[in-house]
């Protein structure tokens, strides 16, 4: 959920801006920018503060990790590209947005 800030002349009221992450709906809004950067024929019906702050495509673009079968990636490189993705590192807690690393083995719970 996104409040831009606002006034109200009438009342001479600010409204400020207010923020507040709903997991499903942060989970759609993915999904979303995800069909909207991969397909053509897309067309999503949203209110202005579904999209604000969308970002960029090429920002988007730059947060993605593909990992095929038989790639060879050094662990440090895997894990500094999920640290640029905002992954948090957490081996206790193991959720959405965050990866453990044990061993030679990364496990990645995604966004």
């Amino acid at each position: 959920y996104y409040q831009p800030e606002a006034y109200v002349p009438q009342r001479d009221l600010f409204i400020e801006k207010d923020s507040a992450i709903n997991e499903h709906i942060e989970q759609m809004r993915l999904s979303c920018t995800k069909s909207l950067l991969e397909r053509r024929d897309v067309v999503i019906v949203a209110t202005v503060s579904a999209i604000y702050g969308i970002g960029k495509p090429e920002d988007y673009h730059q947060m993605i990790l593909t990992l095929r079968a038989g790639d060879k990636l050094g662990q440090r490189d895997v894990i500094a590209q999920l640290v640029r993705m905002q992954y948090q590192r957490n081996d206790m807690e193991f959720s959405r947005g965050t990866f453990r690393v044990r061993g030679d083995t990364i496990d990645v719970f995604p966004a």
